[in-house]
C-alpha cells in the first residue's frame, strides 16, 4: 500500500484559529506540519471550552482537534535569532502558512519575496480578515466579524429579529479549507515549473462566497430572501423546514411538483395509513399543486399549507426521531433528524466509516475520540490520528536535528527567549 499523498513534504504553520484547519488536513494527508508557536502557546490553547471545564495549554477541545497530528516548536519572532532560526526553516519547507496582519511578515525580513528568494520552491500562504488590498487590508477581525461582513450573519435567525452568530466560528473553517485547496493548487503549478507562488486567502470573501446560492436566488424568485429562522423561501411564501417530534426536530421537505410530489405523498399516505391526514391531502394532484411558486398564493392555498404543516408536526410529535427517521428511508421521504452533538457522536453511518478515532493522549492520561479522516483514498491512506502537541515539545526535533543545532545552542536560544 503506498503512503499518505503528501508524505515528505514539510509546512510550517504559524497561523493562528484563522489557519489551524488548514495546516490540521495537511498533517491528515501526511505531510510534516510544523506548529511553530509564541513561547506563551499559540492562541489556540487558549479557545474554549475546556476538557474536564479545566482550562491549560493542552485542554481546549479546539487545540485537541485543530492541531492534532503537528510538531511543536516555539519561537519568538520579534527576535533577531529567532528570524534566522524561521528562515532556516522556511529554506527546507515545502509551505508556510501565516495569518498575521498584512505586512507584518515583510517588516520582519519574512515576507514572501524575502523568504522565496531562500527558496524559490516554497508555497507561502497568507490567510487575513480582509485580503491583502484595499481599505480593509488592515482591519483587525474576529470570527464574529468576518461572518458579519462576509453575509452570512444576515441570512442567520428568526424573521424581524436582529441576525445572529452561528454557535461555533465558521469564517476561519471556511478559510482554513480554502486555504488548503488553493496551497495544493500552488503545489500542482509547483510540479510543472518548480516554483512556489504566493497564495493570499480573503475571509471575508470565503463566507461570500458560501451564499452563492442566496446571491442567485433574486434571479429565480424575484425578491431577496430574508431570515426565516425555522422555515424556508419557497416562491413568494415561507414554507416549514423542521417539525418538532417527540424528543427533538426532523427537518422536511414537503412540496409539491416533479420534484418534490413523490416523497410529499409517501408522507401522507403514511399519515392516512394512521388516520393523520385530512381527505383533501390524499386526493390532491401533488405533482401539480405548487402554492406560491410561481405566483402569490390565495388565501385559500395559504390555509391548506398551514393545515398540512400542522397536521405533519401533530404526526412526528407522536415518534422519536429515529422512528421517523427509520420509517421515512423505508418510504424515500426527504427528511432528515436534527442530530444534537451526543446523536452525531452516536451515529452508525459515521461509525461504519469509522470517522471517529480513539487517540490515546498521555500528556491527560486519557484516550480521547476525535474526528477522523475526511475522506478516505483506495491507494494512499490517511495518517491515523494522532494527539496533539505539547507546548514546544519537539523543539529539540526541529532545532537540533532538522537545524543541525547543538544542545548547548538550543540552550542559548532558550535563555535568550528567542524560543
Amino acid at each position: 500500500m503506498s503512503e499518505p499523498p503528501l508524505r515528505g513534504l514539510r509546512v510550517v504553520d504559524l497561523s493562528d484559529d484563522k489557519g489551524a484547519l488548514c495546516g490540521k488536513i495537511f498533517a491528515d494527508l501526511g505531510a510534516d506540519v510544523i506548529k511553530l508557536e509564541p513561547r506563551d502557546g499559540a492562541s489556540t490553547r487558549r479557545i474554549p471550552p475546556f476538557l474536564d471545564d479545566s482550562p491549560g495549554p493542552d485542554s481546549s477541545l479546539y487545540f485537541l482537534a485543530y492541531e492534532a497530528g503537528k510538531r511543536s516548536a516555539t519561537i519568538d519572532l520579534e527576535r533577531t535569532e529567532a528570524r534566522k532560526l524561521l528562515r532556516a526553516l522556511a529554506a527546507k519547507s515545502d509551505f508556510l502558512i501565516e495569518s498575521f496582519s498584512p505586512g507584518y511578515m515583510d517588516a520582519l525580513g519574512l515576507g514572501f519575496e524575502q523568504l522565496a528568494a531562500l527558496n524559490p520552491r516554497l508555497i507561502y500562504v497568507s490567510i487575513t480578515p480582509f485580503g491583502d488590498l484595499g481599505p480593509g487590508r488592515n482591519y483587525q477581525s474576529a470570527d464574529i466579524v468576518v461572518w458579519a461582513a462576509g453575509g452570512a450573519m444576515y441570512m442567520m435567525g428568526e424573521p424581524g429579529r436582529a441576525p445572529l452568530q452561528m454557535s461555533l466560528p465558521q469564517a476561519g473553517i471556511l478559510a482554513g479549507t480554502e486555504a488548503t485547496v488553493a496551497a495544493l493548487l500552488a503545489y500542482h503549478a509547483r510540479a510543472a515549473d518548480g516554483l512556489g507562488q504566493r497564495v493570499v486567502v480573503n475571509m471575508q470573501a470565503c463566507v461570500a462566497w458560501m451564499l452563492m446560492n442566496e446571491q442567485a436566488m433574486p434571479v429565480f424568485h424575484g425578491a431577496h430572501l430574508e431570515r426565516s429562522g425555522r422555515r424556508y423561501q419557497f416562491g413568494f411564501i415561507n414554507r416549514r423546514l423542521l417539525f418538532r417530534c417527540a424528543d427533538g426536530f426532523v427537518s422536511a421537505l414537503v412540496i409539491g411538483g416533479p420534484l418534490g410530489a413523490p416523497s410529499t405523498r409517501a408522507l401522507i399516505e403514511w399519515m392516512a395509513e394512521k388516520g393523520s391526514a385530512s381527505g383533501w391531502m390524499v386526493s390532491v394532484d401533488w405533482s401539480a399543486w405548487v402554492p406560491g411558486y410561481f405566483m402569490e398564493a390565495t388565501d385559500d392555498e395559504l390555509a391548506r399549507v398551514a393545515e398540512l404543516e400542522d397536521s405533519i408536526e401533530r404526526f412526528f410529535m407522536g415518534m422519536t426521531k429515529q422512528e421517523i427517521y427509520a420509517e421515512g428511508v423505508k418510504r424515500r421521504i426527504l427528511l432528515a433528524p436534527v442530530y444534537n452533538v451526543a446523536e452525531i457522536a452516536a451515529d452508525e453511518q459515521l461509525e461504519a466509516r469509522q470517522f471517529f478515532a480513539k487517540v490515546v493522549n498521555g500528556v491527560l492520561n486519557r484516550t480521547l475520540v476525535l474526528p477522523g479522516p475526511f475522506a478516505r483514498f483506495s491507494l494512499t491512506p490517511l495518517d491515523p490520528a494522532a494527539r496533539p502537541p505539547t507546548l514546544g515539545e519537539h523543539n529539540a526535533q526541529i532545532y537540533g536535528e532538522l537545524l543541525g543545532l547543538n544542545a548547548a545552542e538550543i540552550a542559548r536560544l532558550r535563555a535568550r527567549k528567542a524560543i
